[in-house]
């Protein structure tokens, strides 16, 4: 017959004060390590490095892409130093479009996105 050892509750190994201490430490070591890893991915993307693609040009995300408003819009087109695109279907460019605006519907940017001109300023809407 095999013989059980029973130990009483509280009695038995402890986890020493050091042990849970060096655990905590190690998980903000951690911590410390993924936010500044995020903040280098971040610093990456923010310049291009590994951003986003969309066929052989690199794109910048939404919160990336600087916003104007209609005035200085008008202003860039005004020089001639900014394109205007229409992003919206075929259909909606055909029955209205703002004047001077150039067809680049949303479905087929993968096409067309090697015809952006890289010298101007690109206004999208």
């Amino acid at each position: 017959m095999a013989r059980v050892r029973k130990t009483s509750k509280g009695r038995g190994r402890r986890k020493s004060k050091s042990r849970g201490h060096r655990r905590t430490a190690l998980w903000a070591i951690g911590t410390v390590l993924l936010v500044i890893a995020a903040a280098v991915a971040g610093m990456i993307l923010g310049q291009g490095g590994l951003a986003p693609r969309i066929g052989k040009r690199v794109v910048a995300s939404p919160e990336q892409v600087p916003r104007i408003g209609p005035a200085r819009a008008r202003r860039l087109l005004d020089r001639g130093e900014a394109v205007l695109y229409d992003t919206r279907s075929a259909e909606n460019y055909r029955d209205k479009h703002a004047a001077g605006a150039i067809s680049f519907p949303e479905a087929d940017r993968e096409t067309l996105v090697d015809l952006l001109p890289m010298d101007k300023v690109l206004i999208f809407y």
